[in-house]
């Protein structure tokens, strides 16, 4: 033994120990950046727009009876556009059905409106209803037929 190997013993620096070996971690995903996220949100997938753009439905109804209220209103829960024309509706009846599914388009963050006398869209959520400029300018009557 020499003498440097003799200092080491009497210090400690050559005792037997179980050396550690640390096993790498792993790997860490970096997030991306927040720039990144919104371009991923404003992919728009053609193929599924065009499919849902050509199978939507207008639905066109002639209310006879309240009971009829309660079509117009499962037809907007089911996200398809509804015409209803009140020509042919008695005046007190076709005046609840307005109520009631001017209340079911409002619960169901939809949209009413007058397109013509005695005709009403009412619009889900994911269907806008937009009048041209020509239409806007025209004086609308708001006056329902009921209360003439």
């Amino acid at each position: 033994m020499s003498i440097v190997d003799k200092i080491r013993n009497k210090m400690g620096a050559n005792q037997d120990t179980e050396e550690y070996v640390e096993e790498p971690a792993a790997p860490v995903q970096e997030e991306e950046p927040e720039e990144n996220r919104q371009q991923a949100d404003n992919v728009v997938d053609f193929k599924n727009k065009a499919k849902t753009a050509s199978q939507m439905k207008v639905m066109v109804i002639e209310p006879v009876s309240f009971d009829d209220a309660q079509q117009v209103a499962d037809h907007i829960r089911n996200h398809k556009p509804v015409v209803v024309n009140f020509e042919n509706t008695n005046g007190d009846i076709a005046k609840r059905i307005i109520d009631f599914i001017s209340g079911t388009t409002y619960a169901l963050s939809g949209d009413i409106k007058k397109v013509g006398k005695n005709v009403f869209m009412c619009a889900p959520d994911n269907v806008s209803v937009n009048f041209s400029e020509e239409t806007k300018k025209q004086p609308q009557n708001t006056t329902m037929p009921w209360e003439d």
